[in-house]
């Protein structure tokens, strides 16, 4: 990292930030993480997804395993696949396997969950960082959730949080808990429906409330909080205040079109074919990875471009 060394270890997920005048004069040579959209194929239709669902992957085992395989050479740390779903990727868990085996990578995965069973699980048994599973209405999530904990799974799960679910938060993180999930990445909403914002008055309501919560629960339950909300929850407890967001910097985006993204929601894409390309925009084109997203909630920003009154 720029001024800092980040020692890490793929098996527990565990890091740690060396910071001090020994390390002032490093910089940093890679993303530290690669989230792969490897297909924009889903076997759910959200209504607030924003992927073209029907858009082909540009994508093979053997290319995406050629280009990671680079980047990690170069330094990149930890892939995380989504999507679309990735378990409707096409030989994906051989591609997990690979990647553990002939990488030094951390693999991790986000998935609804639909298409994740006992065989699967055991497939990729030992070759990945963390599963993070979707919390949705229509996925059965507490079976799933339960399925997870019965198999020692590395999991957590993923929570978006709106102004409906907000007076269910203590509720759902304690069956969480019940269930055997010991990790919850709560997450904001970023988009155009203003209905599913929460407004600053909740935002404050939720980091107090996540603040609580979090001392309850200690050594139960480790909740996240999406970079997204930025500083709206500036009473929840965080790991490095004072940072940005990092997409574009820390972490970029490959598409199933082979584009590189600073983050999922960004409006700016550029083609890539090889590691090389990753590497080249990500040196060349630093002010434009760092710009805020043209999309609502964005922490970059300017009062996340929520327009009052409105």
């Amino acid at each position: 990292m720029d001024g800092a060394l980040l020692l890490f270890d793929r098996e527990s997920g565990l890091c740690a930030l060396c910071d001090g005048p020994e390390t002032a004069a490093l910089r940093q040579s890679a993303p530290r993480v690669v989230q792969f959209s490897i297909t924009n194929q889903c076997n759910l239709a959200c209504s607030f997804c924003y992927r073209p669902l029907k858009a082909q992957s540009g994508w093979t085992v053997d290319s995406a395993f050629e280009l990671l395989s680079e980047l990690s050479a170069a330094g990149v740390l930890e892939v995380a696949f989504g999507g679309g779903e990735p378990w409707v990727f096409p030989g994906f868990e051989v591609l997990v396997r690979r990647l553990h085996d002939e990488t030094r990578l951390a693999v991790n995965l986000t998935t609804n969950g639909m298409g994740l069973t006992p065989a699967r699980l055991r497939a990729i048994e030992g070759s990945y960082g963390q599963i993070r599973l979707s919390l949705y209405d229509e996925n059965g999530w507490p079976e799933r959730v339960a399925m997870l904990a019965r198999a020692g799974a590395r999991f957590g799960v993923n929570w978006l949080v709106t102004p409906a679910r907000l007076p269910e938060l203590e509720a759902m993180l304690l069956r969480l808990a019940a269930l055997g999930c010991r990790d919850v990445l709560l997450l904001s909403y970023n988009g155009a429906d203003q209905a599913l914002h929460l407004s600053a008055a909740q935002s404050a309501e939720l980091g107090r409330r996540v603040a609580v919560v979090a001392r309850a629960l200690e050594g139960r339950l480790q909740l996240k909080l999406s970079v997204c909300w930025g500083d709206r929850l500036d009473s929840a407890p965080r790991l490095l205040p004072g940072r940005d967001c990092g997409a574009g910097m820390d972490f970029v985006v490959l598409t199933s079109e082979r584009k590189l993204q600073p983050c999922s929601f960004h409006q700016l894409g550029f083609p890539i074919e090889s590691a090389s390309d990753v590497l080249a925009h990500w040196r060349a084109k630093r002010a434009d990875l760092a710009s805020p997203a043209r999309i609502i909630g964005c922490a970059r920003k300017s009062d996340y471009g929520f327009v009052h009154g409105a």
